[in-house]
């Protein structure tokens, strides 16, 4: 039986919750104080957690693994047994059709990082779009610019290694719960995606590795070729038109760094 976490703030939920309203076993994962009204309105279940202990780990880390964990928990409770994760400020066009491609996956996520393209950017109508930087410095506890900034990146712990992207992803409840039953203690640099692989390796007795071809071997899936061959596409409202791409779909196949 398939079921639906949502999770993160409610900040958007005007703009995507309605497409949820059919469809069974959906369950919204958000803060205490989160305005849920119109989530509630729809019929969607709501459940509300306390913020995580150590509020400000990296890339609100703490944040995304408790209220995943918290709704991968109530659906289990329900009897659910392989459920999409999806955050709050998403919407894809055809949810009914996504979870229909997704029926029976164990461990899928949208695209992969891949170690090449994440370390050199892009040339798009001839202006060089560097990779996505991470412009604070934890040491210097400070913003870097220019090309102080770029070279920071290169050596950042991206650098080197492929990881799965983590805003979306589909799979049965235990294996997503070995993703998700964790926090960090301390402010750590490692990306998110890299630590719930982590987890994910380490709670279910596997190798940890960062590697596609280890992925693969260990039943992980990616979907992203299956939205651009059903023209699923993806908003995400926290970054209208993507950096002009259009949608999430758009972005990620027009560049370099990202994989499926």
């Amino acid at each position: 039986m398939q079921g639906i976490v949502i999770q993160g703030q409610t900040s958007y939920a005007k703009d995507m919750i309605s497409i949820y309203k059919d469809i069974p076993n959906v369950v919204f994962s958000t803060w205490v104080g989160e305005d849920t009204k119109i989530i509630e309105d729809y019929g969607i279940e709501v459940i509300k957690s306390n913020p995580p202990d150590f509020a400000k780990s990296y890339s609100h880390l703490n944040h995304q693994t408790k209220s995943t964990y918290a709704g991968i928990r109530h659906l289990h409770s329900k009897g659910v047994t392989e459920a999409l994760k999806i955050r709050g400020d998403l919407k894809p066009n055809n949810i009914k059709l996504l979870m229909k491609i997704l029926k029976g996956r164990s461990l899928s996520f949208l695209s992969i990082i891949n170690r090449i393209g994440y370390s050199r950017g892009r040339t798009i109508d001839g202006v060089f779009h560097p990779p996505h930087p991470h412009r604070f410095d934890p040491d210097l506890r400070r913003m870097l610019e220019g090309d102080e900034e770029y070279s920071y990146f290169l050596e950042y712990k991206h650098n080197g290694y492929d990881f799965p992207s983590d805003l979306i992803m589909y799979g049965s409840l235990n294996k997503l719960e070995n993703c998700f039953n964790f926090q960090v203690t301390e402010l750590t640099t490692v990306p998110p995606e890299s630590l719930i692989l982590y987890n994910f390796f380490k709670s279910s007795n596997l190798k940890f590795k960062l590697d596609y071809d280890h992925f693969i071997k260990n039943g992980i899936s990616f979907f992203m070729g299956d939205c651009l061959k059903h023209n699923i596409k993806i908003d995400w409202f926290k970054h209208p038109n993507m950096l002009g791409f259009g949608d999430l779909i758009g972005y990620y196949t027009n560049k370099d760094w990202y994989d499926y």
